[in-house]
C-alpha cells in the first residue's frame, strides 16, 4: 500500500472529523483559559484581608469596602458579601458567605462540563467515522469484485484513524477535566476556610457591640 502523509490519513476519516475537530479545538481552549484564571486567582489575598480588619476593627466601614471593591480576588468579593450584611444575625451572614462562596465555585467552574461530555461523546464520533469508512470500503468491494479486496483494506484501515482520533480527543478531555476539577476542589477549600474565618471575624467584632444592646437601661 502507497504510504499517506497524516493529512491525507485525516481526510479518510470522513465527515466525524469534522466535530473531532470542533471537540479539539474546544478542549485546548478551555483547558488553557481555566489554567489562566485559576492563576489569577491565585491564594487567599492575606494582606489584603488584614488591612481590611484593622480598617474595621477602627470602626472605618467604608473604608473597608473600598478596599474590597478595588480588589479583583474572589476572596474580596466573598469578604464583601459577608460584611454588606454585617448587621445580620450571625446565621444570615454565615448563609451569605457560603452562596457567595457558591457562585465564585460555580464560576471557576465555567466550561468544565463541556470538557467532560467531550470525553464521553468523541470516541462515539471517531466510531461513527470508522463505521462509515468501513461501509464505503464495502460498497467498493461489491462493486469492484473480490479481487480488489486486498487494495481497499488499505482504506478500511485508514478509516480507523477516525477511531484513533477521537480516542485521543476523548482521553485528553478526560485528563484536562479531572485536572481541572482537583483545581477547583482546591479554591473550594480555601474559599470556604476564608469565609469561615470571615464568619469569626464579624462576629468577635460585633460581640461588643450586642453585649451593650443587651444592658438594661437605668
Amino acid at each position: 500500500m502507497p504510504s499517506h502523509s497524516f493529512l491525507s490519513l485525516i481526510q479518510q476519516g470522513g465527515i466525524s472529523l469534522v466535530p473531532l475537530g470542533i471537540c479539539s479545538v474546544l478542549v485546548v481552549t478551555i483547558f488553557l483559559e481555566r489554567l489562566w484564571a485559576f492563576s489569577c486567582m491565585g491564594r487567599p489575598p492575606r494582606e489584603l484581608l488584614h488591612r481590611v480588619e484593622s480598617r474595621l476593627t477602627a470602626g472605618q466601614w467604608q473604608e473597608a469596602l473600598r478596599l474590597l471593591d478595588e480588589s479583583p480576588s474572589p476572596y474580596a468579593r466573598v469578604a464583601k458579601a459577608g460584611l454588606l450584611r454585617r448587621q445580620a444575625s450571625p446565621q444570615e451572614v454565615s448563609d451569605m458567605l457560603t452562596l457567595a462562596c457558591e457562585t465564585e465555585v460555580a464560576s471557576a467552574s465555567r466550561g468544565l462540563p463541556v470538557l467532560g461530555t467531550i470525553g464521553n461523546v468523541a470516541p462515539f464520533f471517531g466510531l461513527f467515522g470508522t463505521v462509515l469508512g468501513i461501509m464505503r470500503a464495502f460498497q467498493e468491494v461489491s462493486h469492484r469484485g473480490s479481487a480488489e479486496a486486498a487494495a481497499i483494506s488499505g482504506g478500511i484501515a485508514e478509516a480507523l484513524v477516525a477511531t484513533a482520533l477521537g480516542l485521543g480527543v476523548g482521553i485528553a478531555a478526560v485528563i484536562g477535566n479531572n485536572w481541572l476539577q482537583a483545581l477547583v476542589e482546591g479554591f473550594r477549600l480555601r474559599l470556604e476556610r476564608t469565609a469561615t474565618e470571615w464568619v469569626y471575624f464579624l462576629q468577635h467584632l460585633s460581640e461588643p457591640v450586642a453585649e451593650r444592646d443587651r444592658e438594661p437601661v437605668a
